[in-house]
């Protein structure tokens, strides 16, 4: 069992991804896998400079995120390694970003 501390530490956590979550206009899950670390400094430079909040996250803490929300359907997606990108200002950036890239590969 966690500590107490901890615990509140991974609540802020789930409470801070639910807060973006719910602030984003757009949202992708990304298996986040097979990727060189080049590649994923080069993918990261490119979403952050276009508003994008892309991060990896523990399933356990993504689910509770969404937990009660209207994307708590999505769950099942939420195996192996996970990432999501936010997109809070262009609906279609994280997407078309993370398209471009996985049509380079």
């Amino acid at each position: 069992m966690p500590s107490a501390k901890i615990l509140e530490v991974k609540k802020a956590l789930v409470a801070d991804l639910n807060e973006k979550i719910a602030g984003s206009l757009a949202g992708v899950v990304v298996a986040y896998n097979g990727i060189s670390v080049a590649d994923d400094t080069k993918l990261r430079k490119e979403l952050r400079e276009a508003g994008v909040h892309y991060m990896v996250v523990k399933n356990t803490m993504l689910r509770l995120a969404v937990k009660g929300t209207q994307y708590e359907g999505l769950t099942e997606y939420f195996k192996g390694d996970t990432a999501i990108a936010l997109s809070p200002e262009d609906p279609a950036a994280a997407a078309r970003i993370l398209c471009k890239f996985a049509d380079a590969d």
